[in-house]
């Protein structure tokens, strides 16, 4: 008789390892309580999907038990193997990037989809988990299912895309340590109004700081918007930044409006005199962000440029100052930090240290990773792990 395996999720680390251990011969069940399997995978790397990267390292990754990290983090190559034994080719780009050959995400899950299928596991869809008993006897909004192995892949609340509170409770119930969690990759909520910039996009460097102290730094895309920052440099910036708050540091953030250019001096001392400062700097960054910028160098519009204003122009252009106040929810960060300790878990098989024969994976767990495919590749990693 086969042993029974119920897998809950049906996300990427939930699909990959119900067609794995269909494969070696398991009888699977994967309940998933969304109508629309696979809906956040679907729309990673904006709906191409970001599956990997070719340059896997544990310092791309976040956690409470950072040391640990690099044993459940497996490398590119045994990805890659993987997915072309599935038929899924990968497309490397010169940025470390890699993409699914088709550049679609909803093929990717398609296809992952029709394999598990197709190896005759049973996908069950809009079925909530009510309550787990002794002995894997799960209580759902489909009836009753029992398992002898029972594997927890149920994302986060991260981007709308699952997380489960019954879940984390049947675990704190067997004394699993869970970290507070935090929205990561997010866009960030600041002091000052941008609404008269809202959609102003520039390509700048960002420099963070937490109660002065200098933090990291970022270059990319930087957009203004009604509620404060965003962009790919801002999603990138953001790690941590939620938990920091929380512990009441003062966050700032310093843009660098031209970071190829060491000093402006002599660009603003060449720009005809006899125009007014606002004009001068009309040729030189967007129209709707010259009030703010002329507003933190203490600078009127219509002056006409001296040195002294020249020192100061400089200056902000190059250390623009804004203050974070708060990041935007979970329904907007692209992962979340935080979730079940990793040193609870048997990093060879994702089993739980604390429970035998409960197996967790991808993203309810304690490890996050930088945008650029790190998620994804952490959430393929579990799942070739489970039960190895």
């Amino acid at each position: 008789m086969k042993e029974k395996i119920i897998i809950i999720g049906a996300g990427a680390s939930g699909l990959l390892a119900s067609i794995l251990l269909a494969k070696k011969g398991y009888e699977i069940i994967l309940l998933e309580k969304e109508k629309k399997l696979a809906r956040k995978l679907r729309t990673t790397g904006n709906g191409k999907c970001n599956i990997t990267n070719l340059n896997i390292s544990s310092l791309n990754y976040h956690s409470n038990n950072k040391e640990l990290v690099e044993n459940f983090i497996l490398g590119y190559d045994d990805i890659k193997t993987v997915f072309l034994s599935l038929g899924i080719p990968f497309f490397e780009q010169d940025d470390g990037r890699v993409f699914p050959m088709s550049m679609e995400a909803n093929a990717v899950a398609d296809k992952l989809i029709y394999l598990a299928e197709n190896l005759g596991v049973e996908i069950i869809n809009e079925c909530e988990v009510l309550s787990i008993k002794k002995g894997f006897v799960l209580d759902t909004t489909k009836g009753e299912f029992k398992a002898d192995k029972l594997i927890l892949a149920t994302g986060s609340k991260a981007g709308r895309s699952g997380g489960s509170e019954v879940i984390m409770e049947y675990l704190k119930n067997f004394n699993h340590t869970i970290y507070k969690t935090y929205p990561s990759l997010v866009q960030l909520v600041t002091k000052e109004n941008f609404v008269k910039c809202s959609g102003v996009k520039i390509k700048s460097k960002l420099s963070l700081y937490s109660n002065g102290e200098f933090i990291k730094e970022v270059k990319g895309d930087l957009l203004f918007t009604n509620y404060g920052i965003s962009g790919l440099s801002v999603l990138d910036i953001s790690v941590g930044v939620a938990q920091r708050l929380e512990n009441y540091e003062y966050i700032e953030i310093k843009v660098d409006f031209f970071p190829e250019i060491k000093d402006l001096k002599p660009l603003l001392k060449s720009i005809n005199d006899d125009i007014h400062i606002g004009m001068i700097l009309r040729g030189i960054v967007p129209a709707k962000l010259i009030p703010y910028i002329l507003k933190q160098a203490g600078i009127e519009s219509k002056k006409r440029l001296n040195q002294k204003d020249i020192n100061k122009l400089n200056y902000i252009l190059k250390n623009y100052k804004i203050e974070i106040i708060d990041t935007k929810d979970y329904k907007s960060a692209e992962v979340m930090s935080g979730g079940v300790s990793i040193d609870e878990i048997d990093s060879k098989n994702m089993q739980s240290l604390k429970v035998k024969n409960l197996y967790l994976l991808g993203e309810m767990i304690d490890i996050d990773g930088d945008r650029g495919g790190y998620n994804l590749h952490f959430a393929w990693s579990s799942a070739l792990k489970v039960i190895s």
